[in-house]
């Protein structure tokens, strides 16, 4: 995690106006005798919030900066929910009020046959105008507090698989009908102790009876110590030929101040023998032949590459060394922007796996339909991608960052069968 002067200044320009328009909106003409927004001591206790929040959001800001330890990201990850709880509400609060006051403005302007009344004359008898523009910024004020409400306590723990089926008709006959499981994005700092919670994500993974698991990035948010503890969990991952992995951008230790470059190389080598610990095999920049009854296929892992401000340490073409021959290649490969920078059109990479978009951790997903804000940053962020003969899916992922929720963006167990025929997918 790093945050820039610029996100910063951003968030007290934010708080600072959402505080200013709302007094201005109860201290107008229109709302000064609504009651429910009476404040004791006036002014200076309304403006202690905004005060509280910008004051520690510069402390946490600092510590951020210079983190030697995972929980000032849990701090600062339960700070912003808590801020982002309130100030949600109170900016959908303000846009429903003035949204809906222009609308009974615009329709009293062109109501001129009489059938159409001023909605604070006669049609609502029992409330005046005022109240009900206030009931109205209420009701729009619940929606972004019950959504987080249902992240924290629901969505970032309800796992959601996803099937797809692939064919394609280069693939050996005996991987016909081979079945990965990929996951990704775990940033073990960020779940803390919820041992129990990713269990349950184990239960379901094996359920599946996968040939192969595939974790694609992002073990940590930083720092090794992330990973202690965790192996009583993800040893329990069961595949029947192996469990490949690759390193992601945050598991390099890129995102704090180290006192030398020695300490960072150490906390980055315990990071790469973590996966080992965890029972995975690291695919660092190469590859790794699998055979079953003389057929093969590749796979290859590269350490991420990805536009700025993210690392470019991935090497494919010391990843694809001694494979040339292998008829069907899957790559693993943390960030989306490198299939399109790299891979497709460019090699015979049958399919490759990434993550790192969390699909932003927000969205809507309803049958074949999927929005987040993920897709005006991300050309490719969540899903089955295909141009030429090069398949890319990308992971949601199974943890979170940032922000201890996840609103219509499940975390994501994605299901991959491989079968032998004519190129073409179905979305299971």
């Amino acid at each position: 995690m790093r945050y820039s002067l610029g996100a910063f200044i951003g968030f007290v320009i934010f708080t600072i106006l959402i505080d200013y328009l709302l007094h201005r909106l109860i201290h107008s003409d229109e709302t000064k005798r609504i009651k429910h927004f009476s404040f004791p001591n006036g002014t200076f206790w309304y403006y202690s919030v905004p005060t509280f929040f910008i004051f520690s959001f510069s402390g946490l800001y600092a510590m951020v900066q210079t983190a030697s330890s995972s929980n000032v990201y849990v701090y600062f990850q339960w700070f912003l929910v808590s801020y982002l709880a309130i100030y949600l509400p109170k900016l959908f609060y303000y846009l429903g009020y003035k949204i809906t006051h222009r609308a009974i403005r615009v329709k009293n302007k062109f109501a001129s046959d009489g059938k159409l009344k001023k909605m604070n004359e006669g049609r609502y008898p029992s409330i005046s105008r005022k109240k009900f523009l206030s009931q109205v910024g209420i009701v729009m004020a619940s929606v972004p507090f019950i959504s987080l409400l249902f992240g924290v306590l629901k969505g970032r723990f309800s796992f959601s698989k996803q099937y797809t089926k692939l064919s394609f008709p280069n693939l050996p006959d005996a991987f016909d009908g081979i079945k990965i499981v990929q996951i990704s994005d775990l940033h073990l700092g960020s779940l803390n102790s919820n041992y129990e919670e990713m269990e349950e994500a184990v239960r379901l993974i094996n359920d599946e009876h996968p040939d192969l698991i595939c974790f694609t990035g992002d073990l940590v948010n930083n720092f090794y110590e992330e990973t202690i503890g965790w192996e009583k969990v993800f040893t329990k991952l069961n595949a029947r030929i192996g469990k490949f992995s690759i390193l992601g951008n945050h598991d390099y230790g890129d995102y704090s101040k180290w006192p030398s470059a020695h300490a960072k190389q150490h906390n980055l080598n315990n990071i790469k023998s973590a996966h080992n610990r965890l029972g995975f095999n690291l695919l660092n920049n190469k590859s790794q032949t699998l055979e079953i009854n003389g057929d093969k296929i590749a796979i290859s892992g590269v350490e991420n590459w990805g536009h700025h401000p993210f690392p470019q340490y991935g090497d494919l073409k010391k990843a694809s060394r001694g494979i040339e021959e292998i008829p069907f290649k899957l790559l693993l490969s943390h960030d989306p922007d490198h299939w399109d920078a790299e891979v497709k059109e460019k090699t015979d990479y049958d399919l490759t796996l990434s993550g790192h978009t969390h699909g932003m951790q927000f969205g809507i997903t309803f049958k074949n339909f999927q929005w987040s804000p993920a897709k005006y940053k991300f050309r490719r962020w969540a899903g089955l991608y295909n141009e030429g003969k090069n398949f890319l899916y990308v992971n949601r992922g199974l943890g979170y960052l940032g922000m201890p929720v996840r609103v219509g963006m499940p975390p994501e167990i994605t299901i991959i069968e491989l079968t032998k025929g004519p190129m073409g997918n179905d979305m299971m």
